[in-house]
């Protein structure tokens, strides 16, 4: 057989074993091209991967990790999904851990069957890290560095307390010592003084035992004048036993204390009396109201000031009061006159009398409605309040009657924000008012303003006692 032959079969046997471990290299595992499809995915975290890592769905293995390249911070993973996997376009590989060294697999989430399959080579989708058994032994360091720490730091500070607390301990220790001493001394103190007192009192009873004999027999003297007496007064004698046993001295005194006993009863009865009076005063609320406003289009300011008078009953109160008129308060004359030779004139004038206005009002209350009436800026008028809630308050009033002119027609809304006229505080005497003046006429104008209104309890006692208001 020449050479030739033999590199023939020589060649021949090279080429079948590497075939052969080829086929043994590509089918490893059952994963090889000729079953499987190529597909990629991007990682931030590649820890624990290997070419021969694997690729699992539902606990199966279904391929392999060929490879893996760095692309830029990323790792880029190529592998090798068999092909009756039905891989769809919203799956997604997740790297999770598969033992204590450190190395981990890749579990596929196919996607759901509502999405198109992904084509071989496409990129396949990943999941958020999860935490890994290098992670949680790192966190497990950690902690148990924290726990060493937190131990020594205890034991630091109960070291520093205990030499505290013995210190504190050794001072309390030498303050009872010292105490016990002083204490010790004091008893000594106390003991000689008792000691001493008692020799002196045994001295002075001694020398004074004679003087303590004479005083007994004394005692036993007044005793027995004290027995003497006390029979004498038992058996009706003397003055004493007179006066106790004597019936005509008794029927006096009896009839003495029963006239004591019937004045005293018109003492009380007058008492009474004075209370109602007194009571009757007290039931009368006086209030003061000071107040101010300011008329708008006018540009003018007015003042006023009232007393206020609120039975017991709480159904009624009248009110007096002055106020200032800037204009003072017109009076308006129209006089018409027809000649003989039938030419008409009109004369209209209007004159001012005074620039202090008076009011005087008397006001019934029926719920939340008030009416009242009487004169209004010194002329006849009349007025009605509603109070459907404590603070607020809406009025309208209608005055000032004259001939050929329409009365004045005045609304308001008063809002009273922490009113409470009983009260010491200055807030609690507050009120603001606003509306329109005159709503009848063309000389209508707005203002606002405020006031104060407060209780006087001095007074109060003085003028309750008219009983015409109870």
């Amino acid at each position: 057989m020449n050479s030739a032959t033999y590199i023939k079969i020589a060649l021949f046997f090279v080429v079948l074993g590497s075939a052969g471990a080829g086929y043994v290299v590509m089918t490893a595992n059952g994963v090889s091209a000729l079953t499987t499809n190529t597909y990629e995915a991007v990682l931030t975290d590649a820890s624990g991967l290997s070419t021969r890592s694997k690729v699992y769905l539902a606990g199966v293995q279904v391929g392999k990790v060929q490879g893996i390249l760095l692309n830029g911070t990323e790792a880029r993973i190529r592998l090798a999904v068999f092909k009756d996997v039905e891989i769809r376009q919203d799956a997604y590989l997740s790297r999770k851990p598969s033992s204590l060294l450190g190395t981990s697999v890749l579990s596929l989430d196919p996607g759901t069957k509502l999405t198109p399959i992904a084509p071989p080579g496409s990129l396949i989708s990943t999941a958020p890290p999860t935490g890994d058994i290098n992670a949680a032994m790192g966190i497990v360091q950690d902690l148990g560095e924290e726990v060493h720490l937190l131990l020594e730091e205890f034991r630091t500070n109960q070291m520093a307390l205990l030499a505290i607390s013995l210190e504190t301990f050794n001072s309390i220790a030498q303050k009872i010592d010292a105490q016990s001493e002083t204490q010790l001394e004091y008893i000594s103190r106390i003991l000689e003084s008792a000691a001493l007192i008692s020799e002196r009192t045994e001295r002075l009873l001694r020398n004074s035992e004679g003087d303590i004999d004479a005083s007994f027999s004394d005692i036993h003297l007044a005793l027995a004048n004290i027995r003497a007496i006390t029979d004498e007064v038992a058996s009706g004698r003397g003055n004493l036993g007179q006066v106790l046993y004597d019936e005509r001295l008794y029927n006096s005194i009896l009839a003495t204390t029963e006239k004591t006993e019937e004045t005293l009863t018109n003492i009380n009865n007058v008492v009474t009396s004075a209370g109602e009076i007194v009571d009757r005063a007290l039931g009368l609320g006086i209030q003061f109201d000071t107040n101010a406003r300011y008329d708008i289009l006018a540009k003018t300011a007015r003042a006023a000031a009232s007393i206020r008078l609120d039975p017991a009953s709480n159904d009624r109160w009248y009110r007096i009061g002055v106020g200032s008129t800037p204009d003072g308060v017109a009076s308006r004359t129209v006089k018409e006159t027809t000649d003989n030779s039938g030419n008409y004139s009109r004369e209209d004038t209007t004159e001012t009398k005074y620039s202090i206005a008076i009011d005087a009002e008397l006001a019934r209350r029926f719920g939340i409605l008030t009416l009242r009436g009487g004169v209004l800026e010194s002329t006849a008028g009349f007025g009605l309040d509603l109070q459907p809630i404590k603070w607020v308050s809406v009025s309208g009033e209608l005055f000032d009657f004259q001939t050929g002119e329409y009365p004045n027609l005045r609304s308001s809304l008063t809002v009273y924000p922490f009113f409470n006229p009983d009260s010491n505080k200055l807030w609690n005497w507050f009120y603001l008012r606003g509306g329109i003046n005159n709503a009848l006429s063309g000389d209508r104008d707005f203002f606002l303003g405020g006031g104060l209104r407060f209780a006087d309890r001095e007074i109060k006692g003085l003028v309750g006692l008219a009983p015409v208001f109870n």
